[in-house]
């Protein structure tokens, strides 16, 4: 199922492309993939609000190549619900331990495919932010060809071309990283 982009990235900032609105990435409702897979998450009262919802690793993947389809259903449930509401949310990885050597970033990125995989059908999501440890790991070279956060989106783009990604604006501020260079296309987000 081949979505259509619904927003772009333009100068850091996140565009709807029907009507060139851009959407403040600057206060964001965050969720977590607990709090949302509970139904205890809320659906954000302001129309262009929106919703970054933090996964963990290891909440989707319970041991290598496993991974937790209950707790992916209810993810896509939540944000069935954002869509149903005219909302929308990006997903934020999270590793709980070091993606610093090619096979623990592998499994991680496998995991997030595999993610993106299950929520493929909600027009709600807009796309991923790029992981921490990616942005750290290539630091100043950004998203450079041979890259772990290249890496990320490449191996996402294979079946979710239409995806948008994000880049935490103080992780980036804390890093010295000039976005508009480094990390050029992506959206920057602070939560």
């Amino acid at each position: 199922m081949k979505q259509n982009p619904l927003f772009r990235a333009e100068k850091n900032s996140l565009v709807r492309i029907e009507d060139n609105l851009a959407f403040s990435t600057s206060e964001l409702n965050a969720v977590s993939l607990e709090k949302a897979a509970s139904g205890t998450a809320e659906i954000p009262s302001g129309k262009n609000t929106i919703t970054a919802v933090t996964v963990p690793w290891h909440s989707v993947e319970l041991e290598p190549g496993a991974y937790n389809e209950e707790i992916l259903a209810a993810l896509r449930t939540y944000l069935k619900k954002l869509e149903d509401n005219g909302r929308y949310a990006f997903i934020v990885p999270m590793a709980e331990e070091s993606l610093s050597d090619a096979d623990s970033a592998g499994s991680f990125i496998s995991a997030m495919v595999h993610t993106a995989r299950r929520i493929k059908d909600c027009e709600s999501v807009i796309g991923f932010a790029l992981p921490e440890q990616f942005i750290r790991n290539d630091g100043s070279a950004g998203i450079s060809a041979d890259g772990y956060s290249r890496w990320f989106i490449n191996e996402m783009n294979v079946k979710h071309s239409h995806y948008v990604y994000f880049a935490d604006g103080a992780l980036m501020e804390q890093l010295h990283l000039d976005a508009e260079s480094s990390f050029n296309g992506l959206v920057l987000y602070r939560m």
